[in-house]
């Protein structure tokens, strides 16, 4: 996702794109939807997610998602655990940004600046020598990136990193350009496998 669709971003950082809310999350299993409030949340098949109104003037494109075995990286899990979370605050309704959190007793969003930080702290923990990325080099699109990044490693065909990601054209590719890299030395290593090739000349009659 971009950032401001699920952060609380700058005017100037804001574009057509709108922030998802409560009602564009909604959960499926066994082919019927669940409420919010549904004890089996967690265990729905899919989670679909609704971008009502997208940088070029997209309007109302879903996205579905489906439950993964692992714990950690199942987008169902991960989309219910925040549903959850915020209906839990007081006088929260469909209209609620995901970005709501309740910090020092009161509501309050997460914004793109802190998100910028917590990455850029992470980069300072771990070492810039060790990743080999500099701290300015990130920022939010890092995690977009990233995770086309992730796909690509993860062998997702372009095309379906597109559609997941919802890229309007292959513009990602750049982000990856050194797993592409890697990706078509392998490729040469395999062209080279077999040395033998024979031509099978078309026989005329």
């Amino acid at each position: 996702m971009r950032s401001c669709e699920y952060l609380k971003v700058s005017q100037a950082e804001k574009r057509r794109t709108d922030i998802l809310r409560l009602r564009n999350i909604r959960f499926i299993k066994d082919g019927k939807a669940l409420p919010h409030d549904s004890d089996f949340l967690h265990l729905a098949d899919c989670v679909a997610v609704t971008f009502e109104m997208q940088k070029k003037d997209e309007k109302s494109d879903t996205v579905h998602h489906k439950a993964t075995d692992n714990a950690n990286m199942c987008p169902v899990r991960a989309a219910a655990a925040i549903v959850r979370r915020i209906r839990n605050y007081k006088d929260v309704n469909d209209d609620t940004p995901i970005s709501t959190v309740y910090l020092r007793g009161r509501r309050s969003n997460v914004t793109s600046k802190q998100m910028t930080n917590a990455l850029q702290d992470a980069i300072r923990v771990i070492g810039e020598d060790v990743l080999n990325i500099k701290t300015s080099d990130v920022g939010t699109h890092s995690i977009r990136s990233g995770a086309a990044m992730a796909m690509f490693i993860g062998g997702c065909p372009v095309f379906m990193i597109m559609l997941i990601g919802r890229w309007s054209s292959d513009a990602f590719m750049k982000y990856i350009r050194k797993q592409i890299e890697e990706f078509s030395h392998s490729v040469a290593q395999k062209m080279i496998t077999t040395m033998f090739h024979r031509y099978i000349p078309t026989i005329e009659t």
